[in-house]
């Protein structure tokens, strides 16, 4: 079959798009592997926006493909059907299930597979994976995606690892810990066959405490020890009978080395049959509650009470619940601070994303009656978060010894003392009554800031120790296990415990027994045995509003999101921001491949996030249409309209409408608003009659409306001459800087599989280059290493990370020491060079040399006493300028220090 092979590449692009799963089982030759790889990435429309991923629409909808058992497919051939699936236009974007086993790709070749169904910024969405009979090992590599994607959204729900021989070692540690996290979403597990022993076993066990999807675990053909076993099925037991929100109801053991003695059989077989009776009767308790829609329905009256008794609003166990225990967590996360010479510095900003991710897992595994409410923390809102009375706050941001870093409401740092904030808490309370029950302060260095806490009167403070810089893969893991315990019903003390056994358990923390003591529960003498949640399970979480509608962490699902991976761009973000707070028409210009689309969709998000600061009503994000041909379907204004529609803002267009009766439409529904409207790459209108109207439709929105501000993205600078009372302020947007666009490479390119890995490679470019000076960007090092990596262009940056070749990369990591060996040669030249210039000095020269000299002491000797005096007088004068000079740079100094106040912001990256 191998022979005729190379047709089937063909066939695939020829099927109908009915076809949704494809097999290839032995049949593959190299050639047809590598066509295939070809096909795939041919297999879609140009068109979209450039600068974003996945946007490009795909001709057919494969649901599952399959490559299996084809080992002598070379590694290279099967990296570029991996990149297929992978890449920034993926033609596999709908894929669900993959198959690739037996086809011995090893540990690099599964890691990078892995990696796709892993990572957050993949383009497709695969649920199931079969990497089974791929000859994995130690498999350091696959352990390193798993621990560079522990706080990813778990997507996974099918996972097939067997036959691998993973046998001892990290690996496995790290999939036992993986359970609780980025795999936390796996119904079905298969590690069979791996010779696994009693490490993995009790790993295991205390990682299935904290998971509640997993059916089915098939763990046979291993090597556990018969007293490893009682205690994996002792484990079980007691997880049975504490936790009812346990899935798990088929265990494999089978073909174990030794194989289960009887009594150990039937313990097993009590517990998986005890665990389905309840699940069953749970279902069907479940299905009793449910009220059946009505087949047919005429009135509004019935419309209303189906959706009630879809949501559960109306049933009877939702009205029996209390209101819902609420935890506000207050997000800090400024863009830029400024110095004493009134210069911004960027600051890193923290992925926020990735810590509400984690708690909205978390609280949706407990099901329990707790909402969670997020705001950004200003004074403002602290005040406001303090006078709604609430109990619980929850404060991450970055850590300073004497401050709260909290935002000024644009943008920038305010530097919150521990003395302000005692002041603010201290002048909110009533009664004597303490401000909070509890208070977490997720941020390095913040003792002095929970002991504050304390002196108010707050009786339980989590914190970090006053001298400590938390590593984000600590926090991480004691914040899920913290609450996870807490929600359901422990004590704080215990679930304090936990929190930092999480953490010393955590495969991805390194000295996880230095970083679990960072943690401090204060009052240190306070009792902290008491639980801090008494509530009842809840049918799902979160739970709906009474009109059907699920609490979100984000309040407006339609506006896009930034891409992966976006950094650098902290003061672009910072500067744009405060244009649009601050004028009414803002565009941002720059070429294609610059990141306009991107800093416009961040910038989105950073106000939706902190509308409550911000105070813009609504966002209206409007993509470009290039290169769709439908007639009079790409005016932006009709796109706005319609997004106005679908919200029930304004009424839907009659056959015929024209341009001035749309407007007008518009203008009613944004009024009396204060809204945000966006335009993306709007020179792609230039030419046509819609550019014309939308720079009409500009001008009446600024004439006829007070708090419509408008945002564009183009190539250029519009004009003002349409537009009506109001400017427009152009920001110019430039390339990322050295760091940047090295971070940015390092972060997509597949050749690095950690973040360790990707820290490394930065430290040793950029290190190298002496980037953390101002000259910097004039090394010639650094331009040539930028110049490779797109110029720090961020879709050229981003192309050249999927496109480099092994070889490629390996010749960027070695200009450091190509460069140090063509500088030493240079050294050597030179010092020859010298030592033969003064071989060569002729007589002549020296006896010239030696008259000079004696000419030079006489004019020395004839210095008068009067010059001398000058000298002296001249000395004594620059003398007292220097000092009075010096004086006047110390006190300039001492105060830009202190507008900085020794600026220490951190919250440490992974170092490992």
């Amino acid at each position: 079959a191998l022979g005729g092979s190379e047709l089937l590449p063909f066939l695939a692009r020829a099927i109908p798009s009915s076809v949704t799963h494809l097999t290839f089982d032995n049949v593959l030759s190299n050639d047809a592997a590598l066509s295939l790889a070809h096909s795939l990435k041919s297999t879609y429309e140009e068109g979209g926006d450039e600068e974003t991923v996945g946007s490009r629409t795909v001709k057919g909808s494969i649901h599952a493909l399959a490559i299996t058992n084809s080992p002598h497919i070379n590694e290279a051939i099967f990296s570029s059907l991996v990149e297929s699936i992978y890449g920034i236009s993926s033609p596999l974007q709908y894929l669900r299930v993959l198959d690739l086993s037996g086809n011995f790709l090893g540990d690099a070749g599964s890691a990078k597979v892995l990696f796709i169904a892993l990572s957050s910024s993949s383009s497709t969405a695969i649920e199931r994976l079969d990497l089974s009979r791929n000859d994995i090992g130690e498999g350091s590599f696959v352990k390193g995606v798993l621990e560079e994607c522990i706080s990813n959204e778990p997507k996974l729900e099918v996972l097939n690892l067997s036959q691998n021989n993973f046998r001892e070692g990290d690996l496995v540690i790290q999939l036992a810990a993986s359970l609780c996290d980025v795999l936390a979403k796996l119904v079905s597990m298969d590690l069979s066959g791996n010779e696994l022993s009693d490490s993995f076993l009790g790993a295991l066990g205390g990682s299935l405490a904290f998971n509640s999807q997993l059916v089915n675990l098939n763990i046979s053909n291993n090597q556990f020890s018969s007293s490893s076993i009682n205690s994996f099925l002792s484990r079980l037991h007691n997880m049975s009978k504490s936790n009812a929100s346990t899935q798990l109801s088929f265990v494999h053991l089978g073909g174990n080395a030794p194989s289960l003695a009887p009594n150990q059989e039937m313990v097993l077989n009590e517990i998986l049959s005890a665990n389905r009776r309840r699940h069953v009767s749970t279902y069907r308790e479940q299905q009793r509650n449910v009220v059946p829609l009505p087949l047919e329905s005429d009135s509004d009256t019935n419309a209303l009470s189906s959706v009630s008794d879809i949501t559960g609003s109306g049933s009877k166990s939702s009205e029996k619940l209390p209101p819902a225990e609420v935890i506000t967590v207050l997000f800090s996360a400024p863009l830029v601070w400024r110095d004493g010479d009134n210069a911004y510095h960027p600051i890193e900003m923290l992925d926020f994303k990735r810590e509400k991710s984690l708690l909205w897992q978390c609280f949706s595994e407990a099901s329990r009656n707790i909402d969670l409410s997020y705001d950004n923390a200003t004074t403002d809102r602290l005040q406001a978060v303090m006078t709604r009375g609430c109990k619980y706050l929850h404060f991450s941001g970055h850590g300073h010894p004497y401050c709260l870093t909290f935002e000024d409401g644009s943008g920038g740092i305010h530097w919150f003392s521990v003395d302000q904030l005692k002041a603010l808490i201290s002048g909110g309370l009533e009664d004597g009554k303490p401000p909070f029950e509890f208070v977490f302060v997720s941020a390095c260095h913040s003792a002095l800031a929970g002991q504050t806490f304390v002196d108010c009167g707050v009786p339980h403070v989590v914190c970090c120790q006053q001298e400590s810089q938390l590593m984000d893969s600590a926090a991480l893991s004691f914040t899920r296990a913290f609450y996870l315990a807490l929600a359901f019903g422990k004590t704080l003390r215990d679930s304090f415990e936990i929190g930092k056994h999480a953490v010393a358990s955590c495969a991805t923390v390194l000295k996880p027994e230095e970083e679990m003591e960072k943690f401090m529960l204060l009052p240190q003498d306070g009792n902290h045995d008491v639980p801090i949640f008494d509530v009842e399970e809840v049918r799902e979480w979160p739970r709906r509003k009474k009109n059907g509608t699920v609490n979100s962490s984000r309040s407006n699902d339609s506006l896009p999101t930034p891409p992966q991976g976006f950094l650098g761009r902290e003061a672009d973000l910072y500067h744009t921001l405060n244009l649009v707070l601050n004028r009414r028409f803002v565009n941002i210009v720059g070429p294609t491949g610059m990141g306009r689309f991107s800093l416009a969709a961040a910038l989105c998000e950073y106000i939706d996030d902190r509308k409550s600061t911000l105070l813009f009503d609504c966002i209206y994000f409007i993509k470009s249409k290039l290169k769709r041909p439908v007639v009079g379907k790409s005016s932006p204004i009709i796109s706005l309209h319609d997004e106005l529609f679908s919200l029930g803002k304004v009424e839907a267009l009659s056959e015929g409408a024209d341009l001035d009766e749309i407007i007008k439409g518009i203008l009613v529904s944004l009024k009396q608003t204060k809204s945000l409207l966006v335009f993306d790459k709007i020179e792609t209108l230039d030419g046509t009659t819609n550019a014309q109207d939308l720079h009409f439709f500009l001008g009446q929105i600024f004439e006829q409306t007070k708090d419509v501000h408008v945002l564009v993205t183009s190539n250029q600078s519009i004009g003002l001459s349409p537009l009506v009372s109001v400017g427009e302020s152009v920001y110019n947007l430039g390339p990322l800087n050295f760091r940047n666009t090295v971070k940015l490479f390092a972060f997509h390119c597949p050749h690095l599989h950690s973040s360790r890995k990707r820290k490394e490679l930065l430290d040793e470019l950029v290190s190298h280059t002496g980037m953390n000076n101002r000259l910097a960007e004039d090394n010639e090092i650094a331009e040539r290493i930028k110049s490779t990596l797109g110029g720090g262009i961020p879709a050229k940056t981003f192309a050249v990370a999927y496109e480099i070749t092994a070889e490629a990369f390996q010749d960027l990591k070695r200009v450091k020491e190509d460069q140090a060996a063509e500088e030493s040669q240079e050294l050597t030249s030179a010092g020859e060079g010298e030592e033969n210039g003064k071989d060569e000095m002729t007589a002549e020269e020296s006896q010239e040399s030696t008259s000079n000299g004696e000419g030079q002491e006489n004019d020395k000797d004839e210095t008068t006493a009067e010059d001398c005096q000058q000298v002296a007088s001249n000395q004594e004068g620059q003398e007292n300028g220097v000092n009075e000079t010096t004086a006047e740079k110390s006190e300039e100094l001492t105060t830009a220090r202190g507008d900085q106040r020794n600026f220490n912001i951190e919250r440490a990256g992974d170092s490992d």
